[in-house]
């Protein structure tokens, strides 16, 4: 009789480290793939920002290329007028250097002092346009940089 009861005893308590075990693995199972559905649903979310912030930032980019361009036909438009004033300079100089000259050597000296003062006009005029040139480039850089920050910081704020 003892016997008996050791070997259902043994036999029940198999059985219920059987079934245990199975209820472990099961709640496993579906732990795992609870897990597993949030990280989906995190890398989801993920996305949908990442997706967001290069949305505001291909949009800024292009703003930005668009101002770079318009900066570069304001330049161009710049440059005709600077060359119509370069002209209109050294006609002015000649001018200058042929009106009431009195003798050969006031001649020579005017046309000098007018081919000077036409030099330094180019020369100014150019280096002004390149540095103004340089400094909207920089500018529409930055602004545009600040926009993209500001744009990708607040879609990951949303």
């Amino acid at each position: 009789m003892i016997g008996a009861w050791v070997e259902r005893s043994t036999v029940y308590g198999l059985l219920a480290a059987l079934c245990f075990v199975a209820g472990w693995k099961v709640n496993g199972w579906r732990l795992g793939e609870g897990i597993a559905q949030d990280q989906y649903q995190a890398v989801q979310v993920v996305r949908v920002v990442e997706r967001q912030q290069q949305a505001v930032a291909d949009t800024e980019g292009q703003k930005g290329h668009e101002e770079l361009e318009n900066l570069r036909r304001a330049a161009a438009d710049a440059g005709v007028v600077a060359a119509g004033l370069r002209r209109e300079a050294g006609r002015l100089a000649t001018q200058l250097a042929t009106c009431n000259a009195g003798t050969a050597g006031e001649r020579q000296a005017r046309a000098n002092a007018a081919a000077v003062f036409a030099d330094v006009l180019v020369e100014m005029e150019s280096a002004g346009r390149a540095m103004a040139e340089q400094a909207d480039r920089s500018r529409g850089a930055g602004l545009t940089c600040e926009r993209v920050y500001d744009g990708v910081r607040a879609a990951a704020a949303e």
